[in-house]
């Protein structure tokens, strides 16, 4: 595990979700683009406790409430 590269991820993540919110996107179309896509094989997750989708929500949540 390479908590460099893991940041990596989380920075490039945020910014393509905040690209996305600020061209418009609605949080279906978000998930749709699977923003996480070049990670998903590493660190995504399709069931369990922790779900590639629901770690996309909490990026839109906390980019949307940082907006306001």
């Amino acid at each position: 595990f390479d908590v460099a590269e893991y940041r990596d991820m989380l920075t490039i993540v945020r910014d393509r979700v905040q690209d996305m919110l600020d061209r418009g996107l609605t949080p279906a179309q978000i998930q749709a683009a699977r923003p996480t896509f070049d990670w998903d094989a590493r660190y995504g997750a399709e069931t369990g406790e922790w779900t590639t989708a629901m770690f996309v929500d909490a990026v839109i949540a906390s980019l949307q409430e940082s907006a306001r």
